[in-house]
């Protein structure tokens, strides 16, 4: 969690967030404006994935699927067939009462068979018996046999297809192919029967320039033919079908609308063009929805194969039920893997054409469209993008890291779960990439710009306390901003005092200046010493430093630590009286005690420190203070002593009571550590003599004691028990007991 001064900096900086967030916006415009097809494919990608990552519905099973497939090949022979097969198939549709007929096959030429007759009778110059007996023979040909089931049939379509189609921008057509026709022969194309063209309709629309249409025979037979170009996306995956390319001055329908007409009682087509292109579509009083050019997206119902589907040569031999064909639009394509015919879909990479044009009029016949605007989308995405990046920058600007990063995640799935419902509820396909990417990199600048910017502001914050506290407790406090809360713990410290004697006095003989700088040089020593121990320096008191071991990170051996510490400080104080003569009359005492103590952040809510409390910390205090009394640097209670466990040289001064403390304490002079440079048997005979007194050989200690005057006469410790002995007047003291009322 973020702390008030945090909160408060990112508050003032609040503008850096937004203009980050305003600058990856106004990216992504300016690529996307220069760059479409990247967010296009991604796009495309996304609603596959969206699309059909969830159940599809089934088909209605008013569509059937005439196969032309390897079985029939099997059965009647290669592809293509003869006219008059088709004659067969179209005649046994019709004694299964098929309601519509649709042919996605192109018979665009003469039946090879009765163009082969048509040669040899050019062959025979008379009009003799031998032209009369062939013409007997031949018969009236396979085309007119088809012809004539598709008149018999009644509501037989068939398709044709354009040269080329793409949206009319004004540039000339291309050459004309052979068999192409660019005016309509009669009867033309099927084309909407009511057509308004609003105030300035737009002309670019998906048109073409010629078509291929079938043979006049068949062409004059049929209710109508329909175009069956079918259009890819840039990345060449089908996705939708056109309702309308316009041809001359004709709309024209497509074979699968026609079709849907066609079964839904010939309901009437009527089309809609404005300023924007393509404005509305409609079979009866049913509204297609299709973008500006006219594109119908396909919601397909599943993988190939999907749609009951029956083999032609299985319908010819009538094997096929009759209730499976009665009354059912029949679609009679290509599946066979050999003839082609075969597109890349969201569902499938080899899907049969005719089972694309299947599923479209199933689209229409159970009105489940997928709606898509190319400009709506477009201006949609680039607000949505807008208002997400602007929510992700103000929140960044002004919550904590956690807070900004739970709401960045619950705005992207709240807005992927919006666009995902609009989609299975409405049929709306929203765009998600641009305002996803938008503002998940706009969340990625922002929380790096953060992440270094704040980590400035911790090394910044983290060096400035360093000068005043361990860095353990730098690291707790400023990488866990949790632990800046009131409160503390119960620990096993060892606590140290430490002061200069005589500071009083010295700080009434010396100016300001030169005062604060031998305590700036005298307390860099000190603390360097202290941080060096893995000790925390607690306080500094004037002259004064309050320091502890033991918290907040746990050490070893806390009391050997402060001990080894409050000698390494008195060695220092040595090099300083060496180095500088300013310190030249500078002497220290100092006092360590080790127990229990309440440690942690103590003070107001509005100020606090990380500090030590307890009858631990108050022992260490007076300890210092009594430096002076016993006229030694380094006095600590004996449970210090038996914690450290180390080879140190020094010796018991006996029992204290302190003021504030009614319990006898027993404390210990430390000179220092064991074989450097102090004479060790001074200590060990002031040990014994201590040794004398609680034996009750009073006379023994004194005799020791003096011997020990003479060698240190300003030993000031021995001085004082030689005093204490001799004073004695109700017999001799067992214990040496030292009591003070005062701090």
């Amino acid at each position: 969690m973020a702390t008030r001064q945090t909160v408060n900096r990112r508050r003032r900086q609040a503008w850096v967030p937004l203009l980050i967030g305003l600058a990856v916006l106004i990216a992504f415009f300016l690529f996307n404006a220069h760059h479409p097809a990247l967010f296009e494919l991604a796009e495309l990608k996304a609603a596959d994935l969206r699309m059909y990552m969830i159940e599809r519905p089934r088909p209605t099973g008013a569509v059937v699927i005439a196969a032309i497939d390897d079985k029939s090949i099997a059965d009647l022979g290669h592809w293509p067939w003869p006219r008059s097969m088709e004659a067969r198939l179209n005649q046994a549709l019709a004694e299964y009462k098929a309601a519509v007929v649709g042919y996605d096959v192109l018979f665009s030429e003469r039946d090879e068979d009765d163009a082969q007759a048509e040669r040899i009778l050019a062959r025979l110059k008379t009009m003799g018996a031998a032209r009369r007996a062939v013409e007997e023979t031949l018969g009236a040909g396979n085309d007119a046999a088809f012809a004539e089931a598709i008149r018999h049939q009644g509501a037989t379509y068939i398709a044709y297809a354009f040269q080329s189609h793409q949206v009319d921008d004004g540039s000339p057509p291309a050459p004309v192919t052979t068999g192409y026709k660019t005016v309509p022969l009669d009867p033309p194309p099927l084309a909407y029967g009511l057509v308004r063209e609003l105030p300035g309709a737009s002309r670019a629309l998906m048109s073409a320039h010629a078509y291929l249409p079938p043979v006049p025979i068949l062409n004059r037979a049929v209710r109508g033919i329909g175009y069956v170009d079918i259009g890819a996306d840039a990345d060449g995956v089908m996705r939708s079908e056109l309702t309308v390319i316009r041809f001359g001055k004709r709309y024209c329908v497509p074979l699968y609308l026609a079709l849907v007409a066609a079964y839904r009682n010939n309901a009437p087509l009527s089309l809609a063009v404005g300023p924007d292109g393509i404005q509305q579509v409609a079979v009866g009083s049913e509204r297609i929805p299709v973008d500006e050019i006219g594109g119908m997206i396909v919601d397909f119902r599943g993988p190939p194969g999907t749609f009951a589907t029956y083999s032609v040569s299985d319908i010819i031999a009538r094997r096929v039920p009759p209730a499976a064909l009665a009354g059912k639009l029949v679609l009679v394509g290509m599946t066979a893997h050999a003839l082609g015919d075969r597109v890349v879909t969201p569902v499938g990479a080899d899907f049969p054409g005719v089972e694309v044009h299947a599923n479209a009029i199933d689209n229409v016949l159970r009105g489940d469209f997928v709606q898509r605007s190319r400009l709506t989308d477009a201006a949609e995405e680039e607000v949505a993008a807008a208002i997400m990046v602007l929510a992700i920058s103000l929140t960044v600007a002004y919550l904590s890291p956690l807070s900004s990063a739970a709401i960045w995640l619950w705005v992207m799935i709240g807005f992927v779960g919006y666009a995902q419902y609009c989609l299975t509820r409405a049929g709306i396909l929203i765009n998600v990439v641009m305002p996803l990417a938008a503002s998940s990199l706009t969340y990625v600048f922002q929380a790096t710009y953060l992440y270094i910017t704040e980590g400035r502001a911790k090394k910044y914050v983290r060096n400035a306390l360093e000068h005043y506290l361990n860095p353990d407790v730098v690291a707790s406090v400023v990488d866990d901003p949790a632990g800046l809360r009131l409160g503390g713990e119960r620990r096993h410290l060892a606590i140290l005092f430490a002061d200069i004697v005589n500071f009083t006095a010295r700080a009434e003989r010396y100016e300001p200046e030169r005062l604060v700088a031998l305590l700036n040089s005298y307390m860099t020593e000190m603390t360097r010493i202290i941080f060096e121990s893995q000790g925390v320096v607690d306080k500094l008191m004037g002259d004064g430093i309050m320091a502890f071991w033991g918290a907040p990170k746990a050490i070893a051996n806390p009391a050997r630590a402060a001990i080894d510490c409050a000698l390494s400080m008195l060695e220092g104080l040595a090099r300083l009286r060496r180095t500088d003569e300013r310190f030249a009359d500078v002497d220290i005492g100092i006092g360590v005690a080790t127990g229990e103590a309440i440690v942690g952040n103590l003070g107001s809510e509005q100020r606090f420190d990380y500090s030590a409390v307890g009858d631990t910390v108050n022992l260490a205090a007076r300890l210092e203070g009594l430096t002076r009394h016993f006229g030694v640097h380094l006095l600590v209670n004996r449970q210090t002593v038996l914690e450290a466990d180390s080879n140190y040289c020094g010796r018991e001064v006996g029992l204290v009571k302190v003021k504030g403390k009614e319990q006898l304490v027993p404390i210990v002079d430390v000179a220092g550590r064991a074989g450097n440079g102090i004479d060790a048997s001074f200590y060990q005979r002031f040990n014994q003599a201590l040794e004398h007194v609680r034996n009750g050989n009073a006379s023994a200690a004194v005799a020791t004691l003096r011997a020990l005057n003479r060698e240190a006469p300003d030993d000031a410790l021995v001085n004082l028990y030689l005093e204490k002995l001799e004073e004695a007047v109700d017999g001799q003291p067992t214990e040496m007991v030292f009591e003070f009322e005062t701090k």
